[in-house]
């Protein structure tokens, strides 16, 4: 009860800032005070939602971007993966020819066509459910010997800062003319800058440094030509500081409580209000969704995702007196070819309004309702005070909270966080009745105008939409036990202790390793084993010896091992053929994860001393090859197929009418692997589930022509055959 009657009243007492001006660079064009954004000298609400461009292929950014400014968005927000945009590893921090920024410069380009703002976060660690969290693969190599903290990333170590300066530069090069000071007004522009994301997680630093750590991320973003307000999330070092360039940071709450909205949104709201006087509340991810993870539930079908929920917790952030929303994720994606962090599915759908196949939803028209209002009320609810009224409603379920304009214009938020019934009835209060009738977990808002005896309910939800219908048949595409993988033919050797990467290799695919080890002897393979990452699954390792694949022997937290064939005593040395499947980089950055940063096993030994060991990376470009039809499926496939294999492929053709249809590749299948479509690799299929569809980019189909759908798998408890696989158009 206490909870609930701060939860309701806690407010900022009047419309100034108590942020030093200063720190604004150009107040003519954005800047903010307690209550409001101010572009253009005018009080707007940022209405904003997230869209991965490297989510999508960009061929489709335009379709995406159309479609969340027609929900009424007038914002897109974005992370910007350090990783995704320098792939290899440069020679210095000096060096940029490894970068390219092209991607960045045409999605900005895209969104001031379409009169968009933009919010950029370019960490430089981004989480994102990315692979490293957004950090390249290579980073770690350049990890000094005696760094200044064990724990290097996102560190004020001098050589982890160097790196960080290389691409805040590479960065604010691209953006510095985006900014909306440099637009055209009422033409979008960049309006707001990131500086890291989510600090609070950093436990292993003393905050006096993570608080120098901050300071430099914004000299440098600000030497470097980026001159709008910057923000951060989930960074308390940023709060209550009264001077210098964190005075004008403002750090966002982030929000993910399902169904415990006022309880989970609601506290963190109040912590900002008292640790951050005079900055304006923003939300830089408010829950517009949630992930689905390898062996969990697909988004859709998690309990507290509804579409209502979206509603609720909107209304409730206005009802606080929110200025800006970013909803995380208003568009879906995709985890593309192994770009996914640690066991996360391909699907990147989210849940959200505009799902990772382009196609909208009841939640995108909750948001057209939502932003219809807003655009018209948004920034008077902001700007307006909470008024404590008593009230009696006949359903003890269903509260109100009221918002009142200077000019006497009142707000009565009605909602419920009951979510197993509708609720219909009254609400008694100073004079009013209002009579209400609200779904489960439902929230609506009462305008009345001052001087006035009736109001309006709101939001106006448009009506469900329509389209025309294409048929499309599905197509089937049949079974397949697949084909062994031929093995390859160029080995390169590894040192003791030496890693793929070490060599250039940042992709995570199957790789082939062999060895030789004498018969009868355990061989043992350092890799990461269940739930030493994030209680998340082992990385496999699959031994193959005169054909046949072994058994495990013993395994723990970091290696396994496999009793060789033969007898113990005569000395001879066998061939141990291995297959190595990494589940992922994690997303989070922590002491242990670095330990385990690199690819392939940590050690291969046998009797305790290292192996000579060899290695192949041929899968992906195997794979590429074969879908894009530059190689026949029989140059990679074992004619003789000797024992039992390691690695399998399967190989499917079809084709399509040119009428473009959505379509979805359902595939029941055992083991787990990579889904090439013509040249393109889709992402990962795991046996685990729950994943059994997967969305085919139109911008990646030939229509009128062949289409091939090639997957490499590894056998996993049954094998590692495709028991079906189909088309299913998707309406």
């Amino acid at each position: 009860m206490n909870e609930e009657k701060e939860t309701v009243a806690v407010g900022v007492s009047d419309n100034r800032s108590t942020i030093n001006d200063s720190v604004f660079l150009h107040p003519d064009r954005i800047r903010y005070d307690s209550r409001c954004i101010q572009i253009d000298g005018k009080d707007v609400f940022v209405f904003s939602g997230t869209f991965h461009y490297f989510r999508t292929p960009q061929p489709l950014w335009e379709n995406r971007l159309r479609k969340l400014k027609e929900a009424g968005f007038n914002c897109v927000e974005t992370y910007i993966p350090w990783n995704w945009h320098e792939r290899t590893m440069p020679k210095s921090p000096e060096d940029y020819s490894c970068l390219d920024m092209k991607p960045l410069v045409d999605f900005l380009n895209l969104t001031e066509q379409l009169g968009l703002y933009v919010i950029l976060r370019p960490g430089p660690y981004i989480c994102a459910e990315w692979s490293g969290g957004g950090f390249p693969q290579w980073i770690m190599q350049k990890k000094p010997v005696k760094p200044q903290f064990d724990t290097w990333l996102q560190s004020t170590d001098p050589e982890f800062m160097k790196w960080n300066e290389h691409w805040y530069k590479a960065v604010c090069q691209v953006v510095e003319p985006y900014q909306v000071m440099h637009r055209e007004k009422g033409t979008g522009g960049v309006i707001l800058f990131q500086i890291e994301n989510e600090f609070n997680r950093i436990k292993w630093f003393p905050k006096e440094s993570k608080r120098e750590y901050l300071v430099k991320l914004a000299e440098i973003v600000r030497q470097n030509g980026i001159e709008i307000p910057l923000i951060t999330c989930w960074t308390d070092e940023a709060r209550n500081v009264e001077n210098g360039l964190l005075n004008g940071v403002v750090d966002m709450v982030n929000s993910y409580p399902k169904w415990k909205v006022e309880g989970g949104f609601g506290r963190l709201i109040n912590q900002q209000l008292k640790t951050q006087p005079g900055k304006p509340l923003i939300s830089g991810e408010l829950q517009g969704g949630w992930m689905s993870e390898v062996g969990g539930k697909l988004s859709w079908e998690q309990d507290g995702l509804a579409p209502v929920q979206t509603q609720n917790i909107t209304l409730y952030a206005l009802q606080r007196g929110f200025c800006a929303l970013n909803f995380y994720m208003a568009v879906g994606g995709t985890n593309l070819d192994d770009w996914g962090a640690r066991q996360m599915t391909t699907t990147y759908d989210y849940a959200a309004a505009i799902g990772e196949n382009g196609l909208t939803n009841e939640r995108y028209r909750r948001f057209q309702g939502l932003a219809a209002f807003v655009k018209e009320h948004g920034t008077r609810i902001a700007r307006a005070m909470v008024k404590d009224i008593p009230y009696v409603s006949s359903d003890n379920e269903v509260k109100m909270a009221v918002r009142e304009t200077a000019s006497g214009d009142r707000y009565y938020f009605v909602r419920t966080e009951e979510h197993s019934r509708n609720h219909w009835g009254s609400i008694f209060t100073e004079g009013l009745v209002l009579d209400f009738a609200l779904e489960p977990f439902g929230a609506m808002v009462y305008y009345l105008p001052a001087g006035k005896k009736t109001g309006k309910w709101y939001p106006e939800l448009p009506q469900p939409s329509s389209r025309c219908y294409i048929k499309a048949d599905t197509i089937q595409l049949g079974a397949s036990v697949g084909v062994c993988d031929l093995l390859p033919k160029k080995w390169n050797s590894l040192k003791a202790g030496e890693y793929v990467d070490d060599k250039g290799i940042y992709g995570r695919h199957f790789i082939y390793y062999k060895c030789q080890a004498q018969e009868g002897k355990i061989l043992n393979v350092g890799r990461i084993g269940h739930k030493l990452i994030n209680g998340t699954d082992k990385d496999e390792v699959l031994v193959r010896v005169n054909g046949n694949l072994l058994p495990v022997l013993k395994e723990d937290a970091t290696s396994v091992s496999f009793q060789l064939p033969g007898d113990s005593l005569s000395g001879k040395q066998v061939e141990a053929i291995l297959l190595f499947e990494s589940k992922g980089l994690h997303h989070h950055t922590k002491k242990e994860v670095e330990e385990y940063w690199n690819i392939g096993p940590d050690f291969v030994r046998c009797e305790g001393k290292d192996l000579k060991v060899q290695y192949a990376y041929t899968e992906e470009q195997r794979g590429k090859a074969v879908s894009a039809g530059k190689m026949d499926i029989k140059d990679i496939s074992d004619a003789v197929g000797k024992g039992t294999p390691l690695l399998l492929w399967h190989n499917f053709s079809f084709t399509l009418s040119d009428k473009k249809v959505v379509y979805e590749l359902d595939i029941e299948h055992e083991g787990n692997g990579f889904i090439y479509l013509n040249g393109h690799c889709l992402g990962r299929c795991w046996e685990a589930g729950p994943q059994k569809k997967y969305y085919l980019p139109e911008c990646w189909l030939n229509y009128g022509s062949e289409n091939r759908i090639v997957i490499s798998m590894r056998p996993g408890l049954h094998g590692a055959s495709v028991r079906s696989a189909s088309l299913i158009p998707v309406w």
